[in-house]
């Protein structure tokens, strides 16, 4: 195994390989899982004949608490879960969690929420500001990056997620880096495939960053103690 302890590029490069070698098939498994649930869910609710706010609203939950769900099973993978029906177990308390603390800084999601339930509100307050919502948006994407692994692995929250990005410069440069060709590459290459392969790379990526930064954290705190 990988030295938690250690945070240099090179060992970064060796979770990541190490992980997406022990489960990168299960990883794509999952993520088709849930690209056709939601796909179905979206279908059944603009099939439903409910009202736009109602069906924007539930689709904006909804879509959190798949995505919480999506890396609950990928992390149990990532972490040697090796059982692939076991991986999709989750404990509903963190999920839930992790989905209210995600949906809260998914600036483009409330954007958009906020343009179907209040259009005068969304012209008034976001139109403004358009031309800052990509950044603040991808600082938030950053900062959220390792909340799935504070709040699922060490039942932390935000601020936890926080820390690790802006635990050193390198940890800040790496997680930005993964966090901006992510949504650099769904921009570019749209499409279900592409998506598949990405989100499973992405949390690879990601899971990569968590236990570099989480190590030196740890490495830190007893070289000061």
């Amino acid at each position: 195994m990988v030295d938690d302890g250690a945070w240099r590029g090179p060992v970064w490069w060796a979770v990541v390989r190490e992980r997406a070698a022990a489960c990168w098939w299960q990883l794509l498994l999952v993520n088709l899982v849930f690209a056709v649930a939601g796909n179905v869910l979206a279908s059944v609710v603009g099939r439903s004949g409910a009202a736009p706010e109602a069906a924007a609203a539930l689709l904006f939950a909804a879509g959190a608490a798949l995505s919480a769900w999506r890396w609950s099973a990928q992390l149990q993978l990532l972490t040697g879960q090796s059982d692939l029906a076991a991986a999709f177990r989750a404990e509903r308390g963190p999920v839930l969690r992790l989905a209210l603390l995600g949906a809260a800084v998914d600036l483009p999601g409330l954007a958009w929420l906020l343009s179907v339930l209040l259009p005068g509100g969304y012209d008034l307050l976001v139109r403004p500001v358009l031309p800052l919502l990509d950044p603040v948006a991808l600082y938030l994407l950053a900062v959220a990056a390792l909340l799935p692994m504070a709040v699922l692995l060490e039942g932390r929250d935000l601020r936890r997620s926080w820390q690790l990005l802006h635990g050193s410069w390198r940890s800040t440069v790496r997680i930005g880096l993964v966090v901006l060709a992510h949504a650099a590459l769904n921009r570019a290459l749209p499409g279900p495939l592409p998506g598949l392969v990405l989100e499973a790379t992405f949390a690879v990526l990601l899971f990569g960053c968590y236990r570099v930064s989480a190590g030196a954290d740890n490495s830190l705190a007893r070289n000061t103690s």
